[in-house]
């Protein structure tokens, strides 16, 4: 018979676990669409480890975007003791943060049973892959959200109960 421990540990004891020297992982869902399509919101539980070695350009982390707000987002640039992250559905880069800032590294995510690891080489190579396209994908997204609203301007949602 398996058993399922649930735990409720705020994130910043987890992080002050992680100081300490305890490497407790912790399953999450996320609640933003910023790193869609690679996790998509409230669907693919992704796991995280405190960080425990160097930072490489392509890695998905978690880090404290503000007072009580968390974010996961890929590191994007990194220099001297600074990283700068993008989301994979995100427009725009996320200003330049400090490595403190940065409490965990994303190892694992699940989709449909299946678990897929995201802190290898292969998961690295694809997401700098997909932020080398970031230039296009903003153009096409732009493009999208026009198309979008004309769409919405030529064929306007017809009122419900008519």
């Amino acid at each position: 018979m398996s058993e399922k421990r649930v735990c409720s540990l705020p994130i910043h004891e987890w992080r002050k676990l992680g100081l300490e020297g305890a490497m407790l992982p912790v399953t999450i869902c996320l609640e933003g669409d910023s790193m869609r399509p690679l996790i998509r919101r409230g669907r693919d539980p992704v796991t995280i480890l405190p960080l425990n070695r160097p930072l490489q350009i392509g890695d998905i982390v978690l880090f404290q975007g503000g007072p009580d707000r968390y974010v996961v987002h890929r590191v994007y640039r990194l220099r001297d003791g600074w990283v700068q992250t993008l989301g994979d559905n995100c427009w725009n880069p996320d200003p330049w943060m400090p490595l403190e800032q940065v409490w965990g590294l994303v190892i694992r995510m699940q989709r449909f049973g299946r678990v897929w690891q995201l802190d290898g080489r292969l998961s690295r190579w694809w997401g700098r892959g997909w932020m080398f396209f970031h230039p296009v994908r903003k153009v096409y997204l732009r493009l999208r959200a026009i198309a979008a609203r004309c769409y919405r301007k030529i064929f306007p949602r017809k009122p419900e109960g008519r």
